[in-house]
């Protein structure tokens, strides 16, 4: 959450595990994609329209 609030402007799920230090490899970010989308769902996060 604190890596979503410290961004200006959106961020894409890629950007998000770089800043955790993840690995940015298709798997892990379409599972990080998985993870901000339930998020969203539940209300904790926004999406936006355009994803």
């Amino acid at each position: 959450m604190d890596a979503v609030r410290r961004a200006d402007t959106p961020v894409m799920a890629k950007q998000v595990c770089g800043e955790l230090g993840m690995s940015q490899e298709p798997a892990r970010s379409e599972a990080m994609r998985s993870k901000l989308k339930r998020l969203a769902e539940r209300g904790w996060l926004r999406k936006l329209a355009d994803g």
